[in-house]
């Protein structure tokens, strides 16, 4: 369960980084201001969220049989 917990918790962190980089953009891209490599960052931070998100579900079922 400890493998398990510590992939959804990365999981929910890259997720907040996901949202916060996502607000920030459309924030500065509203006021028209240079926005940077934002949307990079955030896909990197989503795809980082999918992929611990799915290694605590294979962790979970793999210790629980």
């Amino acid at each position: 369960m400890g493998l398990a917990l510590l992939f959804g918790l990365v999981s929910v962190g890259a997720a907040l980084f996901t949202a916060t980089n996502s607000y920030n953009y459309a924030i500065l891209h509203a006021q028209e201001l240079e926005t940077g490599n934002l949307l990079v960052t955030s896909g990197g931070a989503f795809g980082l969220a999918m992929l611990a998100a799915a290694v605590a579900i294979v962790a979970i079922h793999a210790y629980d049989a």
